[in-house]
């Protein structure tokens, strides 16, 4: 990193060649006494109004300028700035990432180093309720696209010093502000550098969006299952911080990572802990459940219906079979097929403007709807089970990436080996899930390995007089080293 010069006019030349053609760079020109300094700043991401009250104007006022360079920058550091956010300077590198982070950056004649004043003001979206988590009883404030906005929205909920959050800037040809948050007294210290390690090793050309970084922090096993969770709740990610968890911010995106994520963590809500107990259990087992309806239901259809027809009662076999035999492909093949036409319609959907979304779900209930069975495409029976499928797949919304592309593999198994199939594939993924120690700490606890001390709020939720009682960390899980 090339080293600011002790010629003012040397520096002055580097920002403004640096920043030839760049109509927002801003660079005022000033004398005070017998000093010459110039303040630099981004339009847009600066605060015209406190630049001119918190930086230019306390300049001018002071009357008695030292001779000595490095004395009157003290100076300004001290007593005639006051602006609470100060960074000093040695590199033009350093110089410019303040420059596009809001900051307003001073440099003075024969002086090797510059001060950066925080002066932000930039247009931000405001905190509202969040969109991908919704909740009937809990807060409605979500992260946003600002880290320092998301790290105070974290400060505000967790009123402690023992909660850190450590910044790291990543990114060779732009620089990302990343932070690693953790409570110092829960977190296991050898996770947090873990994480920081391999955040720091990798040399990423820049960082745009939380899912680069993701891939650096997840297990090395391969799965389709993820052993990092994210987050644009600052409710959610504060509990997790307090059960000992490690969470990463990223500037530019709402959504905020966390680690170790648990098999467990994809049935449980915040609205679990706001109802009572009894309705909070009866909800989780009913997830646990849509779960095994959404992995199993299409392919042991397809299996029963193609290999074991004898497990069907005879009034229900010969509706299948009367629907089926009108349809010019196998059961599998149906499943596939509407399986497939069901994400299209999805992601169509999903991508398309709001205004006109609205037609997706028109076309899809003609083709998809009575018009499709009626011509003989696809049999009524086939369309109920994937209904019932996609509705219990978005139950559990965190898993529904990995659920879609499950499911297709059991409708395959279901279709060549039949149930003998299904078994073995599920015999497959359980042990893949119960391979996955991310950290130390198992995937699927705390059913495998059992511990009793957390079962309390897990297929079940304890009163809050129970889990009041608790002080429950990730370390607490058995066989959770956090070693490598």
């Amino acid at each position: 990193m090339q080293k600011m010069y002790s010629d003012y006019e040397l520096n002055l030349l580097t920002f403004k060649d640096d920043f030839k053609d760049s109509s927002d760079f801003l660079i005022k020109e000033l004398c005070v006494g017998n000093k010459r300094l110039f303040v630099s700043c981004m339009d847009g991401l600066v605060n015209s109004m406190s630049v001119s009250q918190m930086i230019v104007e306390p300049i001018f006022s002071v009357k008695n300028i030292p001779d000595d360079s490095k004395e009157y920058l003290d100076m300004l550091k001290k007593s005639i700035v006051h602006c609470p956010e100060q960074k000093s300077i040695d590199t033009f590198d350093d110089a410019y990432y303040y420059l596009m982070s809001g900051f307003a950056v001073v440099v003075v004649e024969d002086c090797r180093h510059a001060l950066a004043f925080g002066v932000q003001g930039w247009n931000k979206r405001t905190t509202d309720e969040p969109s991908n988590e919704n909740n009937v009883k809990g807060a409605r404030e979500c992260f946003v696209e600002s880290v320092n906005d998301n790290k105070a929205l974290l400060r505000k909920r967790l009123k402690t010093y023992h909660l850190k959050q450590k910044q790291i800037n990543l990114g060779t040809s732009a620089k990302t502000p990343v932070i690693i948050c953790y409570i110092d007294d829960r977190a296991d210290k050898s996770l947090v550098s873990q994480i920081e390690k391999r955040l720091k090793q990798e040399h990423f050309n820049s960082v745009l969006d939380y899912g680069e970084l993701l891939p650096f922090i997840d297990t090395d096993i391969s799965s389709l299952f993820s052993c990092v969770g994210t987050t644009e709740r600052p409710d959610v990610l504060a509990s997790k911080l307090l059960e000992g968890r490690v969470a990463v911010m990223v500037e530019g995106t709402p959504f905020v990572m966390y680690t170790p994520y648990l098999f467990s963590d994809n049935f449980s809500s915040l609205d679990d802990y706001d109802n009572p107990p009894f309705y909070s259990s009866f909800m989780r087992i009913l997830k646990y459940g849509a779960f095994i309806i959404s992995v199993f239901l299409p392919g042991m259809f397809v299996a029963v219906g193609t290999f074991h027809q004898e497990l069907i009662p005879s009034n229900m076999l010969f509706l299948i079979a009367s629907n089926e035999a009108t349809t010019p492909f196998s059961l599998m093949a149906e499943a596939v097929f509407v399986h497939l036409l069901y994400e299209i319609m999805r992601e169509a959907g999903l991508r398309l403007p709001k205004n006109i979304g609205h037609a997706i779900s028109i076309i899809g209930a003609i083709i998809i709807g009575d018009a499709a069975v009626s011509a003989g495409i696809i049999g009524a029976p086939m369309l109920i089970v994937i209904a019932a499928t996609a509705i219990s797949s978005y139950v559990i919304y965190p898993l529904y990436e990995r659920l879609t592309v499950i499911r297709i593999g059991f409708i395959i198994l279901g279709g060549v080996f039949g149930i003998y199939g299904i078994m073995l594939g599920a015999a497959m993924m359980f042990c893949n899930i119960c391979a996955i120690n991310p950290f130390g700490v198992a995937y699927s606890s705390p059913l495998s390995p059992l511990t009793e001390k957390t079962l309390v709020d897990v297929l079940v939720r304890g009163s809050w007089k129970k889990l009041a009682k608790r002080r429950v960390r990730v370390s607490d899980f058995e066989g959770a080293t956090l070693d490598e």
